[in-house]
């Protein structure tokens, strides 16, 4: 192997891998940056090998017991490992990113500094400084320093003419994402964006959570246009499929199974799914003892892209409670709480990351039936069983209540728990009418012959 004319030291190797296994940030930073050529053997190139592996798999730091286990097989690795361990002493990651950084720009000036040097002798002396001026700006603005502070004044006109030419773009384009399908919700909403917002809607068991996550998820590809992807997490695939194929027919699900539809229906509904600009995918993962992370849900999401070419507009997640988070933590059982919070934030995290909308579901449990029949209660942020949390990341928080007569009746009350951006004078309950034999979440013509109350 070429010797590098940069070295990095043996302690302070030990000190960056320590804290690359350890700390995300720096992890990251490795990963994208450290090249083979300036490490000083094979045991720290198959070391760095293990951790691009892991970060390309779970984007997280492995920490040291798992890194360990993946390069158990290797004695000479495990040597360097015990030796990393035994060397550093825990520097502070910022000082650690901030010396790596100064290597890096080091070892890019000298290689700059050559390959310019080499055109200017051999007579290309108008392009060697154009490159000179050009790689020296480059190196000026290259930071591995995260930019915590932002000037709001400074970047005001760029921040305005982003915005405006984003706004644009999804205007023209008629993808825009600021539906509910359901009149009273989206009377609150005014129109707002939902790409980068988390919602979840809680429900008991039975009451429509999931029948209102495919009303989503239907609406948002036949009646917008939009591109979405259904993650389901309980059943199976043929069940979410064939209720959303009853939906596109207008025929009960037991009626789709059997494959009792006229052929009038039918070509009616193949004709609606030819003029339909939207596309609605679905992904099921069956249980059998998986461990389901947000993490696969972000990797779906990245082959999506890489499959068509963009992120999908709408993400439907069925169920939030039955995920894990991204961290790869082993949770205890008194640690379900947090467990539930950090996948609410890994979600909100995912919205952002795909300029998506994610709408995810959540089962409440109420053992007392009185409660539930008392039309005076509904269901609050209180009522996330084991993650009281869990609501903060949310953007809006909404809860399905239904009474024992309600039922009867194919009625519920929709509660707003929370909306960071709803006025607060707008009736945050209101009563709407169902009719799950046809896949309808939200039957408008008997919702709005409802009294008002």
């Amino acid at each position: 192997m070429k010797k590098n004319d940069n070295v990095l030291t043996e302690e302070f190797l030990a000190e960056l891998y320590n804290a690359a296994i350890n700390n995300n940030y720096v992890c990251s930073s490795v990963c994208q940056y450290m090249e083979d050529s300036f490490l000083p053997d094979r045991e720290y190139q198959t070391l760095h090998s293990a951790l691009k592996k892991f970060w390309k798999t779970y984007e997280t730091a492995p920490k040291m017991t798992v890194i360990k286990q993946e390069l158990s097989a290797s004695k000479a690795v495990m040597s360097l490992i015990e030796e990393i361990q035994e060397t550093a002493q825990g520097a502070d990651p910022d000082i650690i990113i901030e010396q790596f950084e100064s290597f890096l720009k080091a070892t890019k000036f000298k290689k700059v500094y050559k390959e310019i040097g080499k055109k200017f002798d051999d007579g290309y002396r108008m392009e060697a400084i154009r490159q000179f001026y050009s790689e020296a700006d480059a190196l000026n603005k290259f930071t591995l320093k995260r930019d915590d502070l932002v000037d709001v004044g400074k970047t005001f006109d760029d921040r305005l003419i982003s915005n405006k030419e984003r706004q644009e773009n999804i205007d023209s384009s008629g993808r825009v994402v600021n539906r509910f399908y359901i009149d009273q919700l989206d009377e609150m909403n005014k129109g707002r964006n939902l790409r980068t917002q988390l919602t979840v809607c809680l429900a008991m068991s039975g009451v429509g959570k999931s029948h209102y996550a495919r009303w989503v998820g239907y609406n948002a590809a036949y009646i917008s246009g939009l591109n979405v992807l259904h993650i389901q997490l309980e059943g199976s695939s043929n069940e979410v499929l064939d209720a959303y194929s009853a939906a596109l027919a207008g025929v009960t699900t037991f009626e789709y199974e059997r494959g009792e539809i006229s052929k009038e229906a039918m070509d009616a509904t193949m004709k609606a799914i030819r003029e339909c600009a939207g596309t609605l995918r679905v992904k099921a993962y069956p249980k059998f003892g998986n461990k389901i992370s947000t993490m696969d849900i972000k990797i779906e999401c990245d082959d999506y892209k890489k499959k068509y070419g963009f992120f999908p507009d709408v993400i439907v997640v069925d169920s939030l409670d039955l995920l894990n988070d991204a961290s790869g933590r082993n949770w205890g059982a008194k640690e379900t709480r947090f467990q539930r919070i950090a996948v609410a934030e890994d979600l909100k995290d995912l919205a952002g990351y795909t300029d998506s909308w994610v709408f995810a579901t959540y089962q409440a449990t109420i053992e007392n039936r009185d409660w539930v029949n008392d039309e005076k209660n509904v269901l609050d942020g209180y009522n996330l069983s084991e993650a009281k949390g869990l609501q903060r990341p949310c953007t809006h928080l909404i809860t399905l209540n239904q009474s024992a007569s309600e039922e009867k009746e194919e009625v519920l009350r929709m509660h707003v728990a929370k909306a960071r951006l709803f006025k607060k004078s707008h009736n945050r309950t209101f009563k709407i009418c169902t009719n799950y034999d046809k896949e309808m979440f939200y039957d408008r013509g008997r919702s709005l012959n409802l009294p008002h109350e």
